[in-house]
């Protein structure tokens, strides 16, 4: 290519490249501008003013969260907030009407809905936002900016994020914590008292009042999730000089108090009567340094009303199930067997033919070791022999390598048995303590198990001489029965009893 031919072409796109610059970036951006209601950048929003007919709400923001400033001085729900702001800044105009100042009245701006005022963190405000009616159809909003003469129409459900309690501008969580930090929690009943601690840095508790128990571990996780999960759904007082009987509060049916880090900072939650309004039912609370009552759904303290036996650790044998090497089932019919581990593997001793299933012993192994108790049916001072455990249907007994014991089960299927349907319970208890836990007879099937539950069963040789029998096309009626008869055999095939599955 020519020098000459190469300068005009270097020409011709350095002035495409400037139109492109200065004209159409410049039109793109202001179109930009047009489109959207106000020209805003949201994340360096730090103060919104709302002004209501009856009220005005002012919330302010301090680094990552905002607070609520006026008419009381309260945290703020930052997702509110944060998604409010966010309307405001990227709702955008379908229509402008013009020469429409002797029509506001229709448009509901001449006494505004609402009038939401941003102000940047650099003292720079946006023109406040006039919200009226919405239109008859599509549910726009009709809007007004500043001393701005035009009346603007927005996108649908504008006007209904603008409408706001203060109730729903509220940071809502009633209780904050981390559960590491939790180093106590005490629950607080009319009658009684339950303290349970956590043992050392792990994520094991123990009940040191009314006396000392193991914990469910997982029942405090849960407890601990549910406290924290506690979510208001009105305010029904900020007074700190409200009459607390009215909201029974004088005498809470429930405390919780949770103590915190190596300091033991304590937060307190007291739970009142419950409130019956339009047909909802919520309960009064109120944190012991806050003046705040809450309302808050009745279900959540209902996940939180643990009584001892819940939150007691129900573990019916307690072992490591890693150590076991040895289990000795004995049965009150006679047909017990041992499973021994040899050589990293388990292995049946017992009577019967079939290669050993070792999944079965494994599962087995797990139930034994994980079984625990529904309820505590008795504890202190226990007559067996109530429960059926003197002579007990079932013996489990756990060793290690060295034949020490690890602890023995026993277990007994309950008056009324399987047929006595859901209601019935089955009784198993650990061998040398004075507890008797009941569980579901579906549950104590799964250790009541046989030798032959462990092992396959062995193929059944076809007779001398047989040959293989290619089938023909049945008639339907035949091959009805055929195929009934053929579904008996497979049943008898596919029937598991070693999974020990209800």
């Amino acid at each position: 290519m020519r020098p000459r031919n190469t300068l005009l072409l270097l020409l011709v796109l350095a002035a495409l490249g400037a139109y492109v610059y200065w004209v159409d970036l410049p039109r793109e951006k202001r179109e930009a501008e047009t489109k959207h209601l106000v020209d805003v950048d949201k994340t360096k929003i730090s103060k919104v003013a709302l002004d209501y007919p009856d009220r005005s709400i002012v919330i302010e923001k301090t680094g990552e969260h905002w607070r609520i400033t006026k008419p009381i001085d309260a945290d703020a729900d930052d997702t509110a907030l944060n998604n409010m702001v966010a309307a405001i800044a990227t709702a955008e105009v379908t229509r402008t009407l013009e020469d429409v100042a002797d029509k506001l009245p229709s448009y509901g701006l001449d006494k505004p809905v609402v009038t939401a005022t941003l102000t940047a963190s650099d003292g720079t405000a946006v023109p406040p936002i006039k919200i009226g009616k919405t239109t008859q159809v599509g549910y726009s909003s009709y809007v007004q900016k500043g001393d701005d003469p035009k009346v603007y129409i927005t996108g649908a459900a504008f006007q209904a994020g603008m409408k706001k309690e203060l109730k729903d501008l509220r940071d809502k969580s009633v209780i904050a914590f981390e559960d590491p930090e939790v180093q106590k929690i005490e629950l607080t009943r009319p009658d009684q008292t339950i303290a349970v601690e956590r043992e050392g840095d792990g994520d094991h508790w123990k009940i040191t009042a009314p006396a000392p128990y193991r914990a469910d571990d997982a029942e405090m996780r849960s407890l601990l999730a549910s406290l924290r999960g506690v979510r208001a759904t009105d305010f029904a007082s900020d007074d700190p000089a409200a009459d607390l009987s009215t909201y029974g509060l004088i005498a809470p049916r429930l405390g919780i108090s949770v103590s915190l880090g190596k300091d033991r900072a304590q937060k307190t939650l007291r739970f009142g009567e419950t409130q019956d309004k339009d047909g909802k039912k919520a309960v009064y609370a109120k944190r012991g340094e806050s003046p705040t009552v809450y309302a808050i759904p009745e279900f959540s303290l209902k996940n939180l009303d643990k009584d001892l036996t819940t939150l007691r650790d129900k573990t019916v044998l307690a072992f490591d199930k890693e150590k076991a090497a040895k289990l000795t089932v004995t049965r009150k019919d006679g047909a017990g067997f041992v499973l021994a581990k040899r050589d990293g593997a388990w292995h049946v001793e017992g009577p019967g033919d079939g290669v050993e299933r070792a999944p079965t012993v494994t599962r087995f192994l797990d139930d034994l070791a994980g079984l625990k108790g529904n309820e505590i049916v008795a504890e202190h001072g226990v007559d067996f022999g109530r429960f059926g455990l003197t002579a007990p249907d079932l013996t489990v007994g756990v060793e290690d390598a060295s034949g020490a014991a690890l602890g023995t089960l026993i277990g007994s299927i309950g008056t009324g048995g399987p047929s006595a349907g859901a209601d019935a319970t089955s009784y198993v208890a650990a061998q040398g303590t004075d507890v008797v836990y009941g569980v579901k007879p579906f549950v104590y099937t799964r250790l009541d198990k046989k030798v032959a539950d462990f092992r396959e069963r062995p193929a059944t040789p076809l007779p001398s001489g047989a040959g293989i029998a290619t089938p023909a096309a049945p008639s339907a009626g035949l091959g009805a029965a055929g195929d009934e008869q053929a579904g008996d055999e497979d049943t008898g095939d596919q029937e598991d009893p070693g999974d020990g599955e209800p």
